[in-house]
């Protein structure tokens, strides 16, 4: 199974933090790794993502360019677990490709889940993928890091 662990885009900085919509450099960065992810081959079946707005508009973005449905999961809200996201994953079929776009410090802590690393050795800017081949059955350490990709290396700015 490979997924694609994704740190919504750039965010506009205003509150209640729960509404905070995308910035419009943040949905042009999302629109360039929509492009670099559909250049992947990758058949994303889905891009899961937290409930909250700047995740769901990512999601959107993403949806859209890979030409995939987008599906909110609550286990990605913050403070997401390990152990949570690796039980949804058991629901996928290990052929599927899976984005899960979600918030820091939760990307980092569940890319160091699957790769077994410390969380402490991820900083993970908005709009970074990470993207991780996984065994049908992910368990801590499982995971093998494919690529890890952050804006400022890649999207037009």
């Amino acid at each position: 199974m490979k997924i694609a662990l994704i740190r919504h885009g750039e965010a506009e900085n205003t509150h209640p933090d729960e509404q905070r919509q995308l910035s419009t450099e943040g949905k042009q960065d999302i629109m360039s790794l929509g492009t670099f992810l559909k250049g992947t081959g990758w058949q994303f079946q889905k891009v899961f993502h937290s409930p909250l707005m700047r995740t769901a508009q990512t999601a959107e973005i993403l949806a859209s360019a890979l030409e995939c449905e987008r599906d909110p999961w609550t286990v990605l809200r913050p403070g997401a677990s390990p152990e949570g996201v690796a039980s949804e994953l058991l629901t996928l079929k290990p052929s599927e490709a899976a984005a899960l776009v979600f918030h820091m410090p939760d990307v980092a802590r569940i890319a160091a889940y699957f790769l077994g690393a410390s969380d402490s050795s991820f900083y993970i800017p908005p709009g970074t993928v990470l993207g991780i081949n996984l065994p049908a059955r992910p368990a801590p350490g499982t995971g093998l890091l494919l690529f890890s990709l952050q804006p400022e290396y890649w999207s037009p700015r």
